[in-house]
């Protein structure tokens, strides 16, 4: 954990600040398909799990993966919890609804100020050999595109 929470402390006010009240626990783990992930804490709260191989990464792709997870996290914390258990169940089931739910995300990430890290996330992975699949959220070429845009 020792470079990571503050990190995390580090984004949360910069662009997620509906999450200052809740308590996010972040620690690296051993992942076995995912570079990061995010559960919730028991009764209230928060995990998110950092792949090990990111331990080594550079600052900007740790930041990319923290901020792709709060953006997550936002979104559970901004949905009814009945909805919740319908997002889950379709996230689970459909395909479709996947996708949309990472591209989504990603969205999310860019909108709140941290595109560039996570197209540097994006790269990492890819030079990592993690597999690149539509269901991951926005392909590296879109977020390109999406960057360059916003440079002008």
């Amino acid at each position: 954990m020792a470079d990571l929470k503050p990190i995390l402390d580090s984004i949360i006010p910069r662009g997620y600040k509906e999450l200052l009240g809740h308590d996010i626990q972040i620690e690296y783990e051993k992942l076995e398909d995912a570079l990061a992930q995010y559960s919730r804490l028991k009764p209230e709260g928060f995990y998110i799990e950092i792949d090990d191989t990111v331990r080594s990464a550079s600052e900007s792709v740790k930041i990319g993966l923290i901020a792709s997870e709060l953006s997550h996290i936002v979104e559970d914390v901004t949905t009814p919890a009945w909805a919740i258990l319908k997002d889950r169940i379709l996230y689970r089931f459909s395909k479709r609804y996947r996708i949309l739910d990472e591209r989504n995300t990603d969205l999310t990430t860019v909108l709140r100020g941290f595109g560039r890290e996570l197209y540097e996330v994006m790269r990492f992975a890819e030079e990592h050999g993690y597999p690149y699949y539509r269901e991951d959220g926005l392909s590296l070429r879109e977020l390109e595109i999406l960057l360059m845009k916003s440079d002008s």
